[in-house]
C-alpha cells in the first residue's frame, strides 16, 4: 500500500518517540537502581571522608557543631550515624533504630565469615582499606540498607547506613509516570506532526501537481517563491525549467508546422504540376490535331485556292489561339486553387465594372443579335480584388453568349441583400438539369459537350469562377428560372 509523505511522517514521529520512551523506561528499570545504589554509596563515602578528616583534628565531642550535622543526616537525607569504640561504647548515634534493627546482624566477610565482631571489621580495616560497604536486609525493618563500616585514624569505628529499597518503588512509579507522559507526548506530537506535516508537504504536492502538469505539456502554472531554503530553491528551479521547456516546445512547434507547411507545398506544387500535365494534355490533343492535319494539308498541296488557303491559316490561328488561352488560364486556376496567387483588395464601383465588361462584349451581343441590359439599383462599392471579379463577370457573360437563345436576352442585375452586393448574370435559353448544376463548376465538364468555334473558350471558366470566389470567401452558384438561366456571385459591401 502506497503512504503519503504525511502518513511517513506521522509515523515516524510517532515511531520515534514511541522508541524513546521505551528506551527510557528500559534504562530506568536496568541502569537506574545501580545507578541510584551507587550515588547513596558514594554520599557514604563522602560523609565518611568529611567525618576522618574532621576528627584528625578535633576530639569527639558530643556537644560538636559537626555531630549535628550528622545528626541532621538522618531527618533531611535519611542517613543513620554511629561512632563507637573497639569495646562497644558509642559515642554518638543519629538514630536508636541504627543499634535495634539491625546494628548486631551478622555482616559477610570475603574470607567466608559471617559472624558480627567489631573486631573482625577492625582487622578488615587497614591504611590501604579504611572502610568496606555491605548491602543486607533488615528483616525487623523489611529493607534493605547500604552501610559503610569504617575506621577513623584516632581508632574510633564509624558505622554509616541509608535504606535503598525506595529506589525499587521510585523506579515503578518513575515507569509508569513516563508511559503517562509517553501516551499523551504521542497523542500532542500527532496533531503537530499533522499540522508541520502539512506545512511541509503542501509545497512538494504543488510542485508535484506542476510537474505533473508540465508532463501533459501544460506550462501555465508556476510556483510562487515564499520561501529562501531548499523548497524554494526547488520551485524556482521548476519554473526556469518550466519556461525553458515551454519556449524549447513551442520552437519544436513551429519548426515543425514550418516542416508540414514545406511538406504540404512540396506535395501541392507536385500535385499541381501533375494536374496541369494531365489537364494541358487533355486539352491539347484536339487543337494539335487540328493544326497538325490543317498544317499538313497545306505542305501537301491539297488546296490550290488562295480562299481555301486562308481557311486552313484562319483555323491554324484559331486553334494556337486557343491552346495560349487554355494555358494561361489553367496557371491562373493553379495558382488560384493552391493559394499561390494572392488577391489585391481594394474598394471599387462594381456597377461600373460591370458596365464596361458589357461594353467590351458589344460586337458579340452585335453579332449574335443579343441583347444585353444592366439594372442596377445604386452605384454600389464593394471590396475585392477587381481585376479577379472583372474576369469572374467576363466568363459569366461569356458563358451567357455561348447558351443564350429564344429571345436572345442577357441581363446583369445588381442589388444588395442584407450586407452583401449580389451581381446576377441572366441568359434566355433552356434550363440545365438539375442534376449538372452541381458539375458546372468543375475543370472542362461540359453540358453541351459540342464546341462553338465561332464563340471559342477553354472550358474551365467556371472552374476559376469557383477557385476565385473560394478565395474571396464569398457564395456563388447558378439557378433555373423561368426562360433561362441565371449565374450569381456576392461581395462583400463597403
Amino acid at each position: 500500500m502506497k503512504l503519503s509523505l504525511n502518513v511517513k511522517l506521522f509515523l515516524s514521529v510517532s515511531l520515534l518517540l514511541v522508541f524513546i520512551i521505551l528506551t527510557v523506561i528500559l534504562l530506568n528499570t536496568t541502569v537506574l537502581e545501580l545507578y541510584y545504589k551507587n550515588q547513596k554509596e558514594q554520599t557514604l563515602v563522602d560523609i565518611y571522608n568529611q567525618a576522618v578528616a574532621y576528627y584528625e583534628e578535633n576530639p569527639i565531642d558530643t556537644t560538636s557543631d559537626f555531630l549535628f550535622e550528622l545528626q541532621k543526616l538522618d531527618s533531611t537525607r535519611n542517613i543513620e550515624v554511629v561512632v563507637c569504640d573497639l569495646e562497644n561504647n558509642v559515642f554518638f548515634s543519629s538514630s536508636n533504630n541504627f543499634l535495634k534493627n539491625g546494628f548486631f546482624l551478622p555482616i559477610g566477610f570475603e574470607n567466608g565469615g559471617s559472624e558480627f565482631s567489631l573486631g573482625k571489621i577492625n582487622e578488615s580495616l587497614n591504611e590501604e582499606n579504611p572502610y568496606f560497604i555491605r548491602t543486607f536486609s533488615d528483616r525487623k525493618m523489611n529493607s534493605d540498607f547500604a552501610t559503610l563500616y569504617g575506621k577513623m585514624t584516632t581508632g574510633y569505628l564509624i558505622f554509616l547506613r541509608t535504606p535503598i529499597e525506595s529506589i525499587k518503588e521510585s523506579v515503578s512509579i518513575s515507569n509508569t509516570f513516563l508511559a503517562m507522559v509517553g501516551i499523551f507526548c504521542v497523542l500532542i506530537s500527532s496533531i503537530i506532526t499533522y499540522f508541520l506535516s502539512k506545512a511541509f508537504t503542501k509545497p512538494i504536492m504543488e510542485l508535484n501537481d506542476i510537474a505533473q502538469d508540465m508532463a501533459n505539456l501544460d506550462f501555465s502554472k508556476k510556483y510562487g517563491v515564499e520561501t529562501d531554503d531548499e523548497i524554494g530553491t526547488l520551485g524556482t528551479s521548476i519554473n526556469k525549467l518550466s519556461e525553458s521547456l515551454e519556449k524549447t516546445i513551442g520552437d519544436l512547434k513551429k519548426a515543425n508546422i514550418e516542416l508540414e507547411k514545406d511538406v504540404e507545398e512540396t506535395s501541392k506544387i507536385s500535385e499541381m504540376r501533375n494536374q496541369f500535365i494531365s489537364d494541358v494534355s487533355h486539352e491539347l490533343k484536339t487543337p494539335i490535331a487540328l493544326i497538325q492535319g490543317y498544317a499538313e494539308g497545306l505542305n501537301d498541296g491539297i488546296v490550290q485556292d488562295e480562299e481555301s488557303k486562308k481557311y486552313y491559316i484562319e483555323v491554324i490561328l484559331d486553334e494556337a489561339n486557343k491552346m495560349s488561352n487554355l494555358t494561361k488560364d489553367l496557371l491562373d486556376l493553379s495558382r488560384l486553387e493552391y493559394g499561390k496567387q494572392e488577391l489585391i483588395f481594394e474598394e471599387f464601383s462594381i456597377t461600373d465594372l460591370a458596365k464596361e465588361t458589357i461594353k467590351k462584349n458589344e460586337l458579340l451581343f452585335k453579332e449574335k443579335n443579343i441583347t444585353c441590359e444592366l439594372d442596377a439599383e445604386d452605384n454600389y462599392i464593394v471590396k475585392a480584388d477587381g481585376d479577379r471579379i472583372e474576369q469572374v463577370l467576363t466568363n459569366y457573360i461569356s458563358n451567357a453568349i455561348k447558351h443564350v437563345s429564344n429571345e436572345n436576352v442577357i441581363k446583369c442585375t445588381i442589388k444588395q441583400i442584407e450586407d452583401k452586393i449580389r451581381v446576377t448574370v441572366f441568359n434566355s435559353g433552356n434550363n440545365i438539369d438539375e442534376e449538372d448544376i452541381p458539375r458546372l463548376w468543375t475543370r472542362f465538364y461540359k453540358v453541351d459537350s459540342s464546341r462553338n468555334r465561332e464563340v471559342g473558350g477553354t472550358g474551365i471558366g467556371l472552374s476559376l469562377v469557383k477557385a476565385i470566389m473560394t478565395q474571396h470567401k464569398n457564395k456563388f452558384g447558378a439557378n433555373n428560372v423561368e426562360n433561362g438561366v441565371e449565374f450569381w456571385f456576392e461581395l462583400d459591401k463597403v
